[in-house]
């Protein structure tokens, strides 16, 4: 197969004779994403915002109507939605697929995320292999808590300074990485991500998806007898709404209530700032029935990825 050559302000990419993909304005195609795709990918409604960093958004036209959208570039492919009534899933998501392998790069798998249970079965019959991982987001309005911390604990809000090459850092990234190493060291979320030196958990990233309200209702907790940083939560945004980036606890500290004075801290000190606190849990994941307690409702189990594997060099 040849390759279709892919930019991204290229208005229309016919599919078929029948269907195409058109170029979408980012802010008219959040709010049907948000209405066709989140309310069955997490269970509630949320305005997306989108950026122009983000992967490119299309309509799915069949002839002269619209009947759909996702967003794709070469060698990845996700939020699809279908607009009612239409139901051909399989037929678009096969033709879809056509197009991909045409702009992708075939020595790289070719990724489709964040697959809504009722669309697994579309790709698999069109020949994507499924992840082993299935996640679900949860969430929970923000309320105030009365947090009592044992004398033991020196409880702090992680620092960011510039990193001196236009991005920002935690002041204290070397500790944090040691902590997530150890708390997440050969678990199913560091096997998904790839991550199993202390170098992997490096926090470079979560600092520049935050700011000053986030960080300070972020949590580092530290043994005062030791002197260690034994538990962390940090705070990131998500879709302009507050989210768990990341939290964990050193195994030998855990069942002393850290995770869940973690989460309440940030539950209180996010009030009347954002309205509700949201998180992403793997299946699996023990630390779901702490959420489940705290009164996070869950939303629906999805796929984390599907994928066509790269093609082998000769």
């Amino acid at each position: 197969m040849s390759l279709t050559e892919w930019t991204a302000d290229t208005l229309q990419y016919d599919l078929s004779d029948e269907y195409s993909l058109r170029l979408a304005d980012d802010q008219e195609w959040g709010l049907f994403c948000t209405i066709y795709y989140d309310m069955g990918y997490v269970g509630f409604f949320r305005e997306e915002e989108f950026n122009s960093s983000r992967c490119s958004a299309y309509w799915i036209y069949q002839n002269e109507s619209k009947i759909g959208g996702v967003r794709m570039e070469p060698n990845k492919m996700y939020h699809l939605f279908l607009i009612p009534p239409f139901q051909q899933g399989y037929q678009v998501v096969k033709l879809l697929k056509q197009k991909l392998m045409q702009w992708s790069d075939r020595s790289r798998r070719i990724v489709t995320f964040e697959i809504l249970p009722g669309q697994v079965d579309w790709f698999a019959r069109a020949g994507f292999w499924p992840a082993e991982f299935r996640c679900r987001w949860m969430q929970r309005p923000v309320d105030r808590y009365e947090i009592e911390w044992e004398d033991r604990w020196s409880v702090q809000s992680p620092e960011i300074i510039e990193n001196g090459t236009g991005g920002l850092k935690y002041i204290n990234e070397e500790q944090i990485a040691r902590c997530d190493l150890e708390s997440f060291g050969g678990s199913l979320e560091a096997t998904r991500r790839k991550q199993k030196s202390l170098e992997d958990f490096t926090p470079d990233e979560d600092p520049n998806y935050t700011n000053e309200i986030l960080s300070r209702a972020s949590t580092l907790v530290y043994d005062q007898e030791t002197g260690q940083l034994v538990a962390n939560c940090r705070l990131c945004l998500q879709d302009n709404q507050a989210a768990v980036y990341s939290i964990g606890v050193i195994p030998s500290y855990r069942g002393r209530g850290l995770a869940t004075r973690m989460l309440q801290r940030a539950l209180t000190m996010l009030k009347g700032h954002y309205p509700f606190l949201r998180l992403y849990v793997m299946e699996g994941n023990e630390a779901e029935s702490v959420y489940v307690n705290l009164g996070f409702v869950q939303g629906v189990q999805e796929i984390q990825t599907m994928y066509i594997p790269e093609e082998e060099s000769e």
